[in-house]
């Protein structure tokens, strides 16, 4: 009798708990489907803050070539998450990936405006604490 407790109680041990890896599982697998994967949304929106938050420090001069890496690292992460983790085709991974490399490679944040707000929602990240925390 006590060697099955003592087998259940390892079981549960060693059994994930729900909050752990909630936030990188649901970044990757979201519980609901979305338009892109919440990983792709924190993928555009740290890239927007990090690229042009740092273009200050230019004086604006490397605004051409800020704006390029911009569309290229913001399209080929997209691309790559939205193909290998959400499992889109390839049609579909680089569509989304031509938007996200636009989004991230316009000259200007996109923190608190509607194409923030847009990938906030489409990506479901507006209401990630619910989603991660939801039992």
């Amino acid at each position: 009798m006590t060697k099955i407790k003592d087998e259940n109680s390892e079981a549960e041990e060693r059994a994930p708990s729900h909050q752990s890896g909630g936030l990188v599982r649901w970044l990757f697998k979201p519980k609901q489907r979305r338009f892109i994967l919440p990983a792709t949304g924190v993928w555009i929106l740290v890239l927007d803050w990090l690229l042009f938050s740092s273009n200050v420090l230019s004086a604006w001069l490397a605004t051409p070539a800020v704006m390029i890496l911009g569309f290229v690292l913001g399209s080929g992460g997209t691309f790559l998450a939205q193909r290998k983790a959400a499992n889109d085709a390839s049609w579909s991974a680089a569509l989304k990936a031509l938007v996200a490399g636009i989004v991230v490679g316009l000259p200007w944040p996109i923190g608190g405006t509607l194409v923030g707000g847009w990938v906030l929602l489409t990506s479901g990240l507006a209401d990630a604490r619910k989603e991660i925390l939801d039992k």
